[in-house]
């Protein structure tokens, strides 16, 4: 026994000595989770090791004792920690990027948190963006998303559309850096103002549902996140070149610096592109800029930040009969060809576009071209007060100017035999008297001067929008998290048209609805080319307050959140003056006209007569929104939320815009919702289930349902029509598995079902009129309400992936009005255009060469060029209910993009 005490004594300092430990994890983004490659892993002076391309990293034999981790990348800032070693394996998962812009983030752009808020959530990460976006919209790299359902429309660049759920977009809320951008006169969103994004974008999160957005937003159908890069971002400099189908050229110079030692961050991107579409005469060219500057304080982060994308591109506005984009595809549903109508044009024809001579030379003339530039600038300070309050301000304004272009007269435009239009012909029609042969003079007008028949005309939409959003979270305990606010908007959206080319001519006559006494307009001029709704403004005041509770455990995460609204409208009409008010009556004219009311005439002057103008309108709205979500174990967890919302109508449903009046009665939309969900998650395999029920009523026809005038049956009235109820419920999944290191994928499938749920007699008694419709049962138009989605990614070697994926949408019920359900087409379904399926590619290498990288990217989208019916209107040509009388838009055919460029 003594010897072997002895024994072990001599030997103990050599037991302790050789007690080691192994320290692994894995590096990632502190912003979007992502795996950060490449990170030099130092412990104490002599253990090191690098992260490999899922982010992990091993560092073995690391003795028992206390040291400095550090933690450096090429891209983030170095992160330095204290590690002490005193178990046999340790697991420490480096978090890089600024903690304080993290912080921010949460607060601001409410940014829901995996397996802890209550909501259905699908986040879309910068690699993905930068793997599978291509040249295409955001809202296209979507359609992998479960509920989500995005086209490209007319297929112009910046025109697509998506749905959330069977919500179109106008119930979709859109965020970036925390700040609202859908119209605020009719809620949508316009996809080219905000090109150029994906260069500087973190991360994209859908909330889908009513989500964890705390501000009042018509989040229906769900949330669009989009978060751009700051401080806490990768730092350095890239630049990408592409090029794609249509002659499409983009180039894009990206610049972070990173948090520096005396605390400034500057991010700068730029993008240029032009191409000339995949459908024929859909021209783009457009750039895009964005700066953002930051500044760092003990307590606080300052930053401003300006973007913008100024563009023009070429569209293609109107659906037509099937057989008039493609014969093979109409006798394939079944229908007759009719040879008095066009068809066979071809599925990338466009009616709006000819070749016309400038300056001696043929260019491309589309007389439906969008062109608009809407910069934003954003001034924030997120301020941590303490270690328990943080408080957030942000001050924005947003300056929009620009229209869309159209031919004043569509019965004067020549076309030639291909369908394309004649502008030669019509500059010739402009200047050449077609009787005589001599100039095309009108001596009641000039005796010298051209007098154009048709022109070019602009509907201008310039907006001006300013508005502040304060915040505070306050973390009561590690349990409890309160959090508040107040939201401020002010907008302003003026309308009118203009000519923007007199196409060979001198001038113009526009006799309709004036506000100046001279009919003779030049380029420039506002005109009128109807009675009403020609130079308008909307104003639009919305105030906001918030506050949300949250509690957090090891198993409970439970939020409820309180917010209400006061949303004010007014309208102004410049071409319509308030002459006097004849008992109930209110008689409008334009300057110096006359009016005839019960046998009096009453005549205007230019002087003295204000315009007509509304009164401001305030309607209060209110949201109650709660969540709870039950940890079961390390991996799986279940949630429920479920919320009221008593939505303010948005502006088009308020002040008809044809007389600048209030419509006749107007009720808040009331939408109720409940949703459930589980998650499970391991190493190799995730999958999210989820359920939901939307009850949708006083749902409204945007700007008004046409109906008969009662007092003239040869003229129409607007109404705004409620008691539309509609059911959204469904069931989505997506699943996320890797089979080995090098090969993983994507499942997704959602299964919904919408439907009207109204049978109503609308009476209006200020008009004496009744209005009866039954669209109950009946099947919501405008979205597929099945889709299914699933991916392979492959990476044979380290760097380099290939992706394959396939899209298959069905029960996509033609577009139309439930108001129109009457009579014997009471309850009669939509027409269903008939199921697609779209195959795609990605492809992609990087290489490194110390500090630098380069990469290459590849997209090649509907590979196969499939032919298939994206978007449809029923009963555009009849009342048939069928694929005979809709009015459809075929999509996009085989695209590619590539893109080459530089990292360092």
């Amino acid at each position: 026994m003594i010897k072997f005490t002895l024994l072990f004594g001599l030997l103990f300092p050599f037991f302790v000595v050789a007690q080691t430990a192994t320290i692994k994890g894995v590096v990632k983004d502190k912003l979007n989770e992502e795996p950060v490659i490449g990170c030099f892993i130092t412990i104490g002076q002599n253990f090191k090791a690098v992260s490999d391309e899922n982010g992990n990293y091993e560092v073995a034999n690391v003795p028992y004792g206390a040291y400095k981790m550090q933690i450096a990348s090429f891209d983030f800032d170095t992160l330095l920690l204290d590690l002490v070693v005193d178990k046999p394996t340790i697991v420490v998962d480096p978090k890089l990027g600024g903690s304080t812009e993290i912080e921010e983030i949460k607060v601001i752009a409410n940014i829901a948190i995996d397996r802890k808020t209550p909501i259905a959530i699908t986040k879309i990460s910068a690699t993905k963006i930068a793997e599978e976006l291509g040249s295409r919209d955001i809202p296209m790299l979507l359609n992998a998303t479960p509920g989500v359902y995005a086209t490209q429309t007319g297929g112009g660049d910046g025109d697509a559309r998506i749905t959330v759920r069977g919500f179109d977009q106008r119930n979709v809320g859109v965020l970036i850096d925390g700040v609202p951008v859908n119209d605020m006169e009719n809620g949508s969103v316009y996809w080219s103002n905000w090109f150029g994004l994906d260069a500087i974008t973190n991360q994209i999160q859908i909330q889908r549902g009513l989500g964890a957005t705390k501000l009042s937003m018509p989040s229906v159908g769900g949330s669009m996140n989009i978060v751009t890069s700051g401080i806490g971002s990768r730092k350095g400099i890239s630049f990408k070149q592409e090029y794609g189908t249509g002659n499409f050229i983009r180039s894009s110079l990206t610049y972070n610096s990173g948090l520096t030692k005396k605390g400034w961050g500057v991010t700068f991107s730029g993008s240029y592109k032009q191409g000339d579409g995949w459908v024929y005469g859909t021209n783009t060219q457009g750039g895009f800029y964005y700066a953002k500057v930051q500044k760092k304080l003990e307590k606080h982060l300052i930053s401003l930040s300006a973007f913008g994308a100024p563009q023009k591109h070429g569209q293609r506005s109107f659906n037509q009969r099937v057989q008039y984009w493609d014969t093979e595809t109409a006798r394939d549903l079944g229908l007759i060809i009719d040879s008095t109508q066009v068809y066979d044009r071809g599925v990338r024809f466009n009616q709006h576009w000819g070749y016309a001579t400038e300056n001696g030379k043929q260019v491309v003339k589309n007389e439906r071209l969008n062109y608009y530039h809407k910069p934003q600038i954003t001034l924030k300070d997120f301020w941590t007060v303490n270690k328990k309050l943080s408080v957030s301000n942000i001050a924005y304004m947003s300056i929009g100017r620009g229209g869309g272009t159209r031919l004043a007269n569509s019965a004067g435009t020549i076309y030639k035999a291909d369908g394309t239009i004649d502008w030669d012909a019509i500059v010739k029609a402009n200047q050449v008297d077609q009787l005589f042969g001599g100039p095309n003079i009108d001596p009641a007008y000039s005796t010298t001067e051209l007098k154009s028949t048709q022109v070019l005309v602009s509907s201008v939409n310039n907006h001006f929008w300013v508005g502040y959003l304060g915040q505070f979270q306050y973390e009561f305990s590690k349990q409890l998290t309160i959090n508040g606010g107040i939201d401020y908007r002010f907008y302003k959206g003026s309308h009118y048209q203009e000519i923007r080319d007199l196409l060979g001519g001198d001038y113009f006559i526009n006799t309709s609805n004036q506000n100046t006494s001279s009919p003779m307009k030049r380029e420039g001029d506002k005109i009128s080319l109807n009675s009403y709704n020609n130079d308008r403004d909307g104003l639009v005041q919305w105030g906001g307050i918030f506050g949300s509770a949250e509690y957090a455990n090891e198993r409970w995460s439970v939020f409820v959140n309180l917010s209400g609204v006061i949303n004010a409208y007014k309208g102004i009409d410049y071409f319509q003056k308030k002459v006097l008010e004849v008992g109930d009556t209110t008689l409008r004219i334009g300057a110096n006209d006359t009016v005839v009311y019960q046998g009096q005439t009453y005549t205007s002057s230019s002087d003295g007569l204000d315009y007509l103008k509304t009164d401001w309108k305030t309607i209060p709205g209110g949201t109650i929104k709660a969540g709870a979500n039950y940890t079961l174990n390390e991996n799986s967890n279940i949630f429920l939320n479920l919320g009221y919302l008593s939505r303010t109508p948005q502006f088009s449903n308020v002040i008809d815009n044809n007389t600048n009046t209030f419509f006749y009665e107007i009720k808040n939309e009331i939408i109720q919702a409940i949703e459930l969900g589980y998650s499970y998650t391991n190493k190799y395999f995730g999958v999210n289930v989820n359920g939901y029920f939307t009850n949708w009523k006083n749902k409204p026809f945007p700007f008004g349902v046409s109906v008969p005038d009662p007092n003239d049956p040869t003229a129409s009235i607007f109404l705004n029509i409620n008691g539309m109820d509609a059911i959204h419920y469904g069931g989505e999944v997506d699943v996320a598995f890797k089979i080995t290191k090098k090969l993983s994928g994507e499942l997704m499938a959602s299964l919904g079902d919408w439907t009207w749920n109204s049978s109503e007699t609308f009476y209006v008694p200020e008009l004496d009129y009744t209005f009866t419709f039954d669209a109950k049962g009946v099947h919501v138009g405008d979205a597929a309400q099945t889709m299914i989605n699933a991916s392979l990614r492959y990476e044979p070697f380290n760097r380099f992936y290939i992706k394959a994926q396939y899209q298959w949408f069905d029960r996509y019920y033609a577009n139309f009005s439930p108001f129109s359900l009457q009579g014997t087409n009471a309850r009669r379904e939509s027409w269903q255009i008939p199921s697609y399926g779209l195959l795609n590619a990605f492809v992609g290498y990087s290489y490194k060469i110390k500090k630098v990288n380069l990469f290459f990217n590849g997209s090649v989208t509907n590979i196969l060029n499939s032919k298939y019916i994206a978007d449809a209107t029923s009963n555009f040509y009849g009342t048939g209910f069928d694929a005979q009388t809709a009015s459809v838009m075929f999509g996009g055919g085989f695209r590619f993009n590539l893109a080459v460029g530089v990292q360092f």
